[in-house]
């Protein structure tokens, strides 16, 4: 019962995390994609700058572990490696299927993607 309870918290303080992330992300890659980066350097670089705060604070902060994380470092990179690709996939569709402008294809893309990254993160990373 205790971890159903836990839930909606952990979801908000990985939304928090995530909020701090995706800003980070946003910045990197409207610099880098204004500057002529092609779109999938663009991407990769802007979404790995919030990779190790995000992992860190989800570690500590969102789903409260602690000891040794070499492990949950490995899966939480081939978390992160999936919801890129998706996220990337998304970004292209949204932007080039639909012809939406990036920041709001990137926007969806990623707003998307963040219940795969906290599903995987909960059940599979930080277990």
């Amino acid at each position: 019962m205790f971890k159903l309870a836990q839930r909606p918290q952990q979801f908000l303080r990985f939304c928090a995390v995530g909020a701090v992330n995706t800003g980070v992300d946003f910045t990197v890659f409207t610099i880098l994609s204004s500057g002529g980066v092609q779109l999938l350097a663009a991407q990769t670089v802007s979404y790995t700058c919030g990779v190790l705060n995000s992992f860190l604070m989800n570690r500590t902060w969102t789903f409260k572990q602690g000891g040794r994380s070499h492990g949950q470092l490995s899966r939480f990179l081939a978390m992160n490696l999936l919801t890129l690709a998706v996220t990337y996939g998304l970004l292209l569709w949204f932007h080039n299927r639909w012809g939406w402008p990036l920041p709001v294809s990137k926007f969806v893309a990623t707003g998307l993607s963040l219940v795969l990254n906290f599903t995987g993160s909960r059940r599979w990373v930080f277990i």
